[in-house]
């Protein structure tokens, strides 16, 4: 199993997730095993996806100190600008895909964010559980497809 997430179309897009079957063994959830799968949970795993994502772009297009570097990852990952995607999303979201963000945005919440309102962390947790569902279910071209879309938008 070779995973590879391309996030720019072109040749100066970076591979993301690189042969993680070097490391990890791990067998992929069934459709079944994933049903029973927090939302959360799903988000949690999104939420690394896509944070390792915004920050390998940012690197690629500026060679600053980290300082500046994190600046320009936060302004992609918090709930505002993670909900904003996802509503640009939903339009090109299969009802499979669409199902995993309703069961995510409709999940009970215990945490709020600090600084966005409830709609916002809602859509950004289901936007995290979204990219979580398709790295789990080994749908790669999927979540690729995606991501070059997100991170193709500032080319």
């Amino acid at each position: 199993m070779i995973i590879i997430i391309k996030l720019l179309r072109q040749t100066i897009f970076y591979d993301i997730i690189k042969t993680m079957d070097k490391f990890f063994t791990f067998q992929k959830l069934t459709e079944q095993e994933l049903l029973s799968v927090p939302s959360v949970t799903l988000a949690w795993v999104g939420d690394a996806i896509y944070s390792l994502c915004a920050r390998e772009y940012a690197l690629h297009f500026n060679r600053g100190k980290p300082a500046k570097l994190n600046k320009m990852v936060t302004s992609r990952v918090n709930a505002n600008a993670q909900s904003e995607t996802l509503e640009k999303l939903l339009p090109i979201l299969s009802q499979e895909e669409l199902s995993v963000v309703r069961r995510a945005k409709n999940a009970p919440t215990t945490t709020k964010s600090k600084h966005y309102g409830i709609a916002d962390y809602k859509r950004a947790t289901a936007f995290e559980a979204l990219l979580g569902y398709l790295y789990l279910s080994d749908k790669m071209d999927r979540l690729n497809e995606l991501l070059e879309i997100i991170f193709g938008e500032e080319k």
